[in-house]
């Protein structure tokens, strides 16, 4: 892989990033609440629970089972088969990403706690699978996801690239978190699932309050 070396390296979360893909997730967890004959949730409620990985956000709604159980994971699964059938119905890309990302001639990685296969789904869908991605890491590609640092660490490695030039680009606390403990730069989504104030305690590098403030800090 060839990169502009003067130009930093962009680690991406997804959700709430890239893409809007809120109101598809909500659809599929309301219809496997309806099946359980649990109370359906209003989308700021599931939005708030975007961003800490799959199985977490199934056993926010399911905290009979603990999170690591196999019951959980079985939860996970029946989820995912619900979701993939309306995967990309109202997903879409915030504007500017897809411009950005085609021209940007850096390195840049995604890292999302989104699990690995509907992630790739959607990158195809919006013709993202084929650009020169250091790493395209999920919540379930390594043994541990944000808000450990180690996806950056890996993501940093394969880049050849120090934490200084290196900017964990997000809208979630485990995107700060991980950023934190990397010791790279953090810049905070204001446009995402999550409130600014929410994300000010982590005194980030920078702020996006649209995705096309990107190309005006670097």
């Amino acid at each position: 892989m060839t990169f502009d070396k003067n130009l930093p390296l962009l680690i991406f979360d997804l959700d709430g990033t890239l893409i809007d893909s809120a109101q598809d997730i909500h659809v599929a967890l309301n219809k496997m609440l309806a099946l359980y004959g649990r109370q359906l949730v209003d989308l700021p409620t599931l939005t708030s629970h975007i961003g800490d990985g799959l199985n977490k956000l199934v056993n926010d709604f399911f905290p009979e089972f603990h999170i690591d159980s196999p019951e959980n994971e079985n939860r996970v699964d029946e989820f995912l088969k619900i979701y993939e059938h309306n995967l990309i119905d109202h997903t879409k890309l915030y504007p500017g990403v897809s411009e950005f990302l085609h021209t940007y001639k850096g390195p840049k990685a995604i890292v999302t706690n989104k699990s690995i296969h509907p992630t790739h789904q959607v990158l195809e869908y919006f013709n993202l699978h084929h650009l020169n991605w250091v790493a395209v890491i999920g919540g379930d590609s390594l043994s541990e996801r944000k808000p450990s640092p180690l996806p950056l660490i890996h993501v940093m490695e394969k880049a050849s690239v120090r934490p200084q030039n290196t900017w964990m680009i997000g809208d979630g606390r485990p995107d700060m978190l991980s950023a934190t403990a990397a010791g790279t730069l953090k810049v905070a989504v204001h446009y995402g699932y999550s409130q600014p104030h929410e994300l000010a305690i982590y005194q980030p590098n920078h702020i996006l309050k649209k995705f096309d403030d990107l190309k005006a800090l670097i």
